[in-house]
């Protein structure tokens, strides 16, 4: 191998020891992968894709070419060379062939390379597979182009296997129409409820219970890594699982996340996540109310494309959630960099909700959002329809959700001048209980029907 390429670059991952063997997904790629051209890993940091590939890599039947990527291989000759390189080690000769000599030439043209890559190709006997970890790093165009030409022209006993954490800007649409594509997502990496047992009480042994697994489980929706740092720290602390509060806020999680998710991304891209985690799903529309914009629906696809823990709540792809634990972590990194901003960003989503019709959140951020005017606003649309709508339990929350501090001087001041009529009268005096303490809902819609039969 050329000295001045790396030889670990080229060496499959070792096996860790603390790793849950993941039967189901290693049958699953050795025995699916031939048919395909193009196997897709794609899934935010810490799903565990290189690991997968490496634990598969080490027992496969077939032939492997690993390349780990780093961003100094943007460059279209020095990629293929390493390429070339790896394929020497599963097949030795392939040097003296005409791509070998033209990837040793000082100036090769990049079409003459591409042929001669897939002639050597073709000429190759059994199945071969290129594994491509960490494919995200890849930001010349000219490899992309080059890997679709080669993706779209190489004969079927070679396959290419991409790890990523985004989604690489190839023609996939027209692999997947064409049944050439395999993909493995988030949801497919996810750890199962026996895998996590099998991490937290036989490899890390901590001994949990089942009902303590299941909460940890839940909470951190299969992450991979998320599981590790919360077995790291219950170890270190002695923390019993069924004690702990499991959030995006403690250290090891919010220092992965910040040094291996939010740091790596662009300024604009950093204020959009911090700015809308304070809602709990959310929209285009939404999100450019909220962060005062109006592209927020190209960057929630380009968030899902890049697999920022970003989940679709419908098959339309219109609404969506960030992972629990990521919400956790920007929500705090927001109060500790814009912490100025908090109450603005409330009552924009306030008026959204409310301008959409949807009371429930509305009140929740107009309340965070220190605005008794949007409260007053929600009272005035929906208190009497929930009452007469039967969502008594609705009404007594928001009331007892409302600071001591307002109920002279937005609410009573509401009640004072919004109803004059009989039934208006008894639903104030109704209120005016229940604000005292001595009254509910109950009997504020009993008054108001009493009142309304006279």
């Amino acid at each position: 191998m050329d000295t001045y390429l790396l030889a670990t670059k080229l060496r499959i991952p070792p096996l860790l020891h603390h790793v849950v063997q993941r039967a189901r997904l290693v049958d699953a790629l050795e025995q699916d992968l031939p048919r395909y051209k193009l196997m897709l890993t794609s899934a935010p940091a810490g799903y565990g894709k290189t690991t997968l590939l490496a634990d598969w890599a080490h027992t496969s039947a077939l032939r492997i070419v690993w390349l780990s990527i780093g961003e100094d291989d943007n460059e279209f000759e020095r990629f293929f060379r390493y390429l070339m390189a790896g394929w020497e080690q599963a097949q030795p000769g392939i040097k003296e062939t005409p791509l070998g000599l033209l990837l040793g030439a000082v100036m090769s043209e990049r079409d003459a390379i591409l042929a001669a890559f897939i002639n050597a190709a073709a000429e190759t006997p059994d199945p071969l597979v290129f594994v491509l970890d960490d494919y995200h790093l890849v930001e010349d165009l000219s490899i992309h182009q080059a890997l679709t030409f080669l993706l779209d022209h190489l004969p079927p006993t070679v396959h290419f296997v991409l790890a990523s954490r985004t989604e690489p800007p190839l023609p996939l649409a027209r692999y997947r129409a064409r049944h050439e594509l395999l993909e493995l997502r988030a949801d497919d990496l996810q750890f199962t409820l026996d895998e996590t047992t099998d991490f937290l009480n036989r490899i890390m042994r901590l001994d949990y219970t089942q009902n303590a697994i299941a909460a940890l489980h839940k909470r951190l929706e299969g992450w991979a890594v998320g599981l590790q740092l919360v077995a790291l720290s219950h170890r270190r602390h002695r923390t019993p699982a069924d004690t702990l509060a499991l959030s995006g806020k403690q250290r090891f999680i919010a220092d992965y996340l910040s040094e291996n998710v939010l740091a790596e991304l662009p300024a604009d891209t950093q204020r959009f996540l911090l700015q809308t985690s304070i809602l709990d799903r959310f929209c285009g529309s939404l999100c450019d109310v909220v962060t005062d914009g109006n592209d927020s629906q190209a960057m929630l696809e380009s968030l899902e494309r890049e697999n920022l823990f970003l989940v679709a709540l419908d098959d339309l792809r219109e609404w969506f959630r960030y992972h629990v634990l990521f919400a956790d972590f920007l929500r705090e990194a927001l109060k500790q960099r814009y912490p100025t901003d908090l109450i603005q960003l409330h009552r924009r989503a306030a008026q959204w909700y409310l301008a959409h019709d949807l009371p429930e959140p509305a009140f929740h951020h107009a309340l965070a959002g220190e605005s008794g005017d949007l409260v007053v606003q929600i009272f005035e649309r929906f208190f009497v329809l929930k009452l007469f709508s039967g969502e008594i339990t609705v009404v007594q929350r928001w009331i007892e959700a409302l600071p001591q501090s307002w109920d002279a001087s937005y609410v009573q001041l509401w009640l004072d001048t919004s109803y004059g009529s009989t039934v208006g009268n008894a639903m104030n005096d109704g209120i005016v209980a229940i604000f005292a303490g001595t009254g509910t809902p109950q009997d504020v819609v009993a008054k108001m029907k009493a009142a309304a039969q006279k």
